[in-house]
This record gives structure tokens, sequence and C-alpha cells, in this order.
């Protein structure tokens, strides 16, 4: 399979053709020791992936996944703490606010979080939980989250992370870091086609869920997933069968090519590259320095006009897809994602087009 343009959106990413090539098979039913032995598969990987206490895969975007989190995991009753810098941090809050209570705090674009400027907030609370965005993916911003995460555990909370432009392009695990809920979404650095998220538990947090009388969604509930899956290792509802094999298919390619550690070292190399190269022609970095995305970069031109014409020109002459920005850089803002099986082929391409448009 040949690709006619080259891919470099923060989601979705090109998807390999193996991984694509997953899907066509003859299908079967979910409800069948098939199914089951896929499905396992998928949910021991990611178990070990998250050094979780349990996971799941989801019918559904990323977004879909949160929600499901906060669903479970956030009574009416309580406050949940959102640390927020951007589109995503924002659309984390408006999804808090219709399960619990959301106290918003908030950074400039292109700012990122670390426990100096968290711990004022989370020492004046007296929320029980706290939820953040690791990978600000608006502005190509990478948040500090695990000390941030350390503090609030200690504090008793329960943590949210929406991982979902992080992994596996960046360090995370449940033990470590330490986190409640994560979710990350198959369209992004894992390298899948669009439509399931992935989300990891710690033993915490299945307690809690498990232990609840009443949760606010029938289809998000955790408690029918586990159910389902101790019984005979398949989901409540019928899942999207056919991206489950294309999200197999991605692990393999991952465990194949060295696991996760060489693939956050490739999207660390990879970030270094493109930052270094967007500065030699020119621009200026969105990001806070020290809070650079390992999966996407964000930059800004002098000009709107610019910023639209590098795009235009890059998709119509190139074939290569970037997009814009968001918030005050919306108009002159840039993003090159190296997520997912991107190479370095294909962001020099990119790179070496827009010193051609910009010369």
């Amino acid at each position: 399979m040949e690709f006619k343009n080259i891919l470099l959106a923060p989601g979705p990413v090109k998807v390999l053709p193996e991984i694509l090539q997953a899907q066509a098979r003859e299908m079967i039913t979910h409800r069948s020791s098939e199914f089951s032995a896929l499905y396992k598969d998928l949910v021991e990987r990611l178990r070990a992936y998250f050094q979780s206490e349990e996971a799941y895969v989801l019918t559904g975007s990323g977004a879909l996944g949160l929600e499901t989190l906060i669903a479970n995991l956030c009574l009416p009753n309580e406050k949940i703490i959102c640390l927020t810098n951007g589109e995503f941090g924002d659309k984390l809050v408006e999804t808090a606010n219709i399960y619990t209570n959301a106290i918003v705090h908030k950074q400039d674009d292109g700012n990122g979080w670390n426990l100096e400027r968290a711990k004022k907030a989370i020492d004046e609370s007296e929320a029980q939980a706290l939820a953040m965005v690791y990978n600000e993916t608006s502005y190509g911003v990478r948040n500090h989250i695990k000390e941030i995460c350390a503090y609030a555990k200690k504090k008793g909370m329960f943590v949210i992370i929406d991982g979902i432009s992080a992994w596996p392009g960046t360090p995370f695990n449940c033990f470590e870091f330490p986190v409640d809920g994560f979710v990350t979404g198959s369209q992004k650095g894992i390298g899948a086609p669009p439509g399931m998220a992935m989300i990891g538990l710690s033993k915490a947090a299945v307690e809690r869920y498990s232990n609840r009388k009443h949760i606010p969604s029938y289809y998000l509930d955790l408690r029918r997933h586990q159910k389902r899956y101790q019984k005979d290792q398949q989901t409540p509802n019928t899942p999207a069968i056919s991206l489950y094999w294309a999200l197999q298919k991605a692990f393999d390619v991952l465990d194949k090519n060295g696991g996760l550690l060489a693939c956050i070292k490739r999207h660390m190399d990879f970030s270094e590259y493109v930052r270094k190269r967007v500065l030699e022609l020119g621009f200026k970095l969105i990001a806070e320095k020290g809070f650079e995305s390992y999966t996407v970069t964000g930059f800004y031109a002098d000009s709107a006009e610019r910023a639209k014409m590098i795009k235009d020109k890059l998709a119509k002459e190139y074939k290569i897809k970037i997009v814009g920005s968001r918030g005050k850089f919306k108009d002159n803002g840039l993003r090159i994602a190296h997520m997912g099986n991107v190479t370095k082929q294909e962001l020099d391409a990119c790179l070496n087009a827009i010193e051609r448009i910009s010369e």
C-alpha cells in the first residue's frame, strides 16, 4: 500500500498498512471464544503497559473514556480540581461539571503545569479528586503530572489523567506517577484507527466504582464491564470488533519495535529534532521552555497570512497535512505531530518543504 499523503496532524495519525489490513477479515460475534481471546489479550497487555489494576478498551473516542472515568470515580456532591491550560483541559472541565463540581485553575496558552504552580490550588482546596491533561495537544505542551499526581495522592485525592495524546510516546504508568484513572485514544500515539478509548484503573479506583450504589450512566458504568469481563472476557455491549483487531496489531508493532521504552525514546528524539529545525527556520515555539510535548510541536509565524500560506502550500503542493493551533495562536500558530509510526523521512519532507516555502 502506497500512501498518497503525509499525515502529520495530531490525530488521527497515519495507520500502517498491516494495522489497516488487520481489520479485513471475516466477522465474528462478540459472544464467541474467538472474541474472548482477542479481548483478553488486549486487556492483559494494557494492564502491563499501564501497570494498572484493571484496564478496558471502550468503543468510542478518547473523550468517551475520559467521561467514563469521571462518571465512575466522581460523586455529585464532591469537588474536583481541574488544572487546565488549553482547549482539551477546558473540555475536561465541561465533562467534570456534568457529574460533579469542578474547581478550575488555568494557565495561559502555551504555559504548563508543574507542582510549584499546582501546589497552592491543591493545598487550598477541599476537593476529593484532581484531573488534568497530560499533553495539551492544542499547543504542544507537556504538563509535569508525575509530581502533581504524587502530591495530590498524599492529600488523599483521586487522580484522573487525560493522556490521550501522550501515550505511548511519553513516560507513564499508574504505579509510579501515581494515577487512579488514565485514558488514551487509539488514533494517537499507538497508531491505530480512531474509535477506541483505552482506560487504566488503580486498585483504589476499582474499589471506589465497584462499591458505588448508583453510577449516573448505563453505557459508561464500569461495573457492567467488570462483571462481563470476569465472566467470559467479553464486553457488555457490542464492540467495534474490526477496530479491536487493528489495535491488537498496533500493540504487536509497538512490541516488535522495542516496546514502550524504545517508543518513548523515539518520540523524544523526534520532538527535539523538530523543535531544532523549526527554530532554525525562524519560527518561535508555543510551548513554554521545559514543557515541550514529545508528540506534537506547536510553533507560530510572524503573521496569520504566512501561517495560512505555509499550511495551504504544504497540502496542495506537497501533499503534507499539518494543522493550526488554538486560543491566542489560532491565527498564526501551526502544529506538526510526530506521534505514532511517523518516520524521520516524513518529518524531513515536511520541514524541508516549509524551508522551501519560506524562502
